[in-house]
């Protein structure tokens, strides 16, 4: 059967359903209320899924997507990986998604993935997806694994803070602070690659014994 073109879409009840998770939870999810905020019964709901735990897996599939994997394709058009960075790095500042704050998304995500194992799990792997191209990133910068991998969680840690205080105590969540850490572990990355590469050159040039 042809899925019905009147009413809300699923687009308009994820975000609904976004909104009210931000706002108040995962209780807060529920077709009565997001019908509500919506202007209509709970009906046209299931014309758009099943029930309920489908509708919190859209919630997670739109912020994977829109808060991860559309961030990265947006910056990777930059020529080198520390442009690529400082634009990504840009991009997770932003405020607000459409109509969601991201800042208080993200812990709104993470506070419901400390309850139920569905998105912890979604959680999980994001957290995994950010750190791996970050490192990568790093590693594209000359740093070696280790310190690379090093390197992206300290960033990605230092994000998720922000994101924390921006909540609580706004002042502390400087952005041009977080700006300039970016740029220090950029720096990092780029020393122990000019580092190497001497080590190297001054290995060749040495006589062997």
């Amino acid at each position: 059967m042809a899925e019905r073109q009147d009413g809300p879409t699923k687009a308009d009840w994820v975000a609904a359903g976004l909104s009210a998770l931000t706002a108040g939870g995962i209780e807060a999810v529920r077709v009565e209320r997001l019908a509500v905020i919506l202007g209509v019964s709970k009906g046209p709901f299931y014309w758009r899924f099943k029930n309920r735990g489908e509708l919190f897996e859209a919630i997670i599939e739109f912020w994977k997507r829109d808060f991860t994997t559309n961030l990265i394709e947006q910056t990777s058009h930059f020529g080198t990986p520390r442009d690529r960075l400082e634009a990504l790095a840009e991009l997770a500042l932003v405020s607000t998604s459409g109509a969601l704050d991201v800042a208080k998304t993200e812990c709104a995500l993470r506070a419901w993935a400390a309850q139920d194992p569905l998105p912890r799990a979604a959680v999980r792997e994001v957290d995994a997806m950010r750190t791996k191209h970050l490192t990568e990133e790093f590693k594209l910068l000359g740093a070696p694994h280790p310190l690379a991998e090093q390197l992206a969680k300290a960033i990605y840690l230092a994000l998720l803070g922000l994101y924390t205080v921006r909540q609580y105590t706004p002042e502390l969540a400087d952005e041009q602070s977080y700006l300039t850490a970016v740029r220090i572990a950029l720096d990092a990355a780029q020393i122990q690659s000019h580092s190497t590469d001497a080590s190297a050159a001054k290995n060749r040039l040495e006589p062997e014994i």
